[in-house]
């Protein structure tokens, strides 16, 4: 009689552990790892979330993971199904009175209309010779971060 239990419970064990590997952000998104904090990806939390509910330890496993490495967030840049969207950019040319922090967060501001702070620590520059090199540029600095 003590045997059916245990049997239900090794088959739901099994059915259950591709769905809860499936569920882990980190698993489903490795380009997200190293990822700065943002908009948190609500298809991994609901993932994660069922994990929770189905298996306690497990759930809290991935949801640590994911919040570890950055992978239950969205990325900030437009996405695709093959990575990043290569945006078309525009060359915005500064006068040399206006190439310091405060001059730089002005006009990407003004640009962007989006709020820009170029504090100590918070970005990573790079010399470009042309503007097509920016995406080339920014992939290799994103697999150096992470």
């Amino acid at each position: 009689m003590m045997k059916m239990p245990q049997q239900f419970s090794r088959r739901l064990l099994l059915a259950a552990t591709p769905a809860l590997l499936a569920g882990c952000g980190t698993m489903l998104y490795p380009e997200r790892r190293g990822q700065p904090k943002g908009r948190l990806d609500w298809g991994v939390v609901a993932l994660n979330g069922v994990g929770l509910l189905l298996f306690f330890v497990p759930g809290v496993i991935a949801f640590a993971v994911d919040f570890a490495t950055g992978a239950i967030y969205l990325p900030c840049y437009p996405h695709t199904a093959t990575g990043t969207a290569e945006t078309e950019l525009r060359k915005v040319s500064l006068p040399p009175e206006k190439m310091n922090q405060e001059g730089i967060e002005a006009t990407i501001s003004q640009h962007t209309k989006k709020e820009i702070d170029l504090s100590q620590d918070s970005y990573q520059t790079e010399s470009l010779q042309e503007i097509k090199a920016f995406w080339p540029t920014y992939q290799s600095l994103q697999n150096e971060l992470g």
